[in-house]
C-alpha cells in the first residue's frame, strides 16, 4: 500500500511540475494571442484610411481641378479674403455707384453700414439711394444680376416722385418724366475671412 501511495504522490508531483513549467507557457502564448489580436484590429482600423489615401492620390488630378473650378465659382460669388474688410467695402460701394449711374440712375446718397459676421465670410452690407425712371431701374437691376463678386439685393422700396406743374401761356401742364422714382437699395456682398 506504502508503494502506491509513493507512486501516486510521485505523479503529483511530476504533474505539479509539469502543470508549473506549462503556466508561464500558456500565459506567453495567451499574451502573443493577444497581442496578435490588437495587431490585427489595429490593422483593420488603418486599413480603410489606407484605401481613402490611395484613392485620393490616384484621383490627385481631378482633385486639383475641381478645387481650381471651386476658386473660380468662390471668386465670381464673394470678394477674397487677402483684402482689408473696409477697403473691400468701400470698392464694393463705388463699382455699385458706377453701376447705377451707368444705368441712367443718379446716386441721391449711399452708405456703407457694419459688416456681419459669420462662418468664413462677412457680410459686407450698404445702403444706396437712387433716382431714375422705371426703365432705369430695370437696367440697374439688371447690371447689378451681372456684377462680380455677386452683390445681393437684401431689400429695395421704391416711391413714386410727384410730378411738378410748370405754368404755360393757357394752363397747366405736367414738367418731367412721369415714370420718375425713388429707390433705396439694401445690399450686401460676401467676403471670405
Amino acid at each position: 500500500m506504502k508503494l502506491e501511495v509513493a507512486a501516486n504522490r510521485s505523479r503529483i508531483v511530476v504533474t505539479l511540475t509539469l502543470v508549473l513549467a506549462l503556466l508561464p507557457f500558456l500565459y506567453l502564448v495567451l499574451q502573443l494571442l493577444l497581442l496578435r489580436h490588437s495587431y490585427v484590429q489595429e490593422i483593420d482600423n488603418i486599413q480603410p484610411r489606407t484605401a481613402r489615401l490611395l484613392g485620393m492620390l490616384q484621383s490627385e488630378e481631378r482633385l486639383r481641378e475641381a478645387s481650381r473650378k471651386a476658386d473660380v465659382l468662390l471668386a465670381d460669388i464673394a470678394y477674397e479674403a487677402g483684402r482689408d474688410r473696409a477697403a473691400t467695402a468701400a470698392a464694393m460701394q463705388r463699382d455699385v455707384r458706377e453701376l447705377i449711374e451707368t444705368a441712367g440712375m443718379s446716386v441721391a446718397g449711399s452708405q456703407i453700414l457694419d459688416a456681419e459676421k459669420a462662418d468664413g465670410y462677412d457680410r459686407l452690407r450698404l445702403d444706396i439711394t437712387a433716382e431714375g425712371n422705371i426703365d432705369a431701374l430695370d437696367e440697374a437691376l439688371e447690371l447689378l444680376q451681372q456684377m462680380s463678386p455677386m452683390v445681393y439685393v437684401e431689400s429695395m422700396r421704391i416711391k413714386p416722385l410727384r410730378a411738378r406743374r410748370g405754368r404755360s401761356a393757357s394752363n397747366d401742364v405736367l414738367e418731367g418724366d412721369p415714370r420718375k422714382l425713388n429707390a433705396r437699395f439694401r445690399l450686401f456682398s460676401l467676403r471670405l475671412q
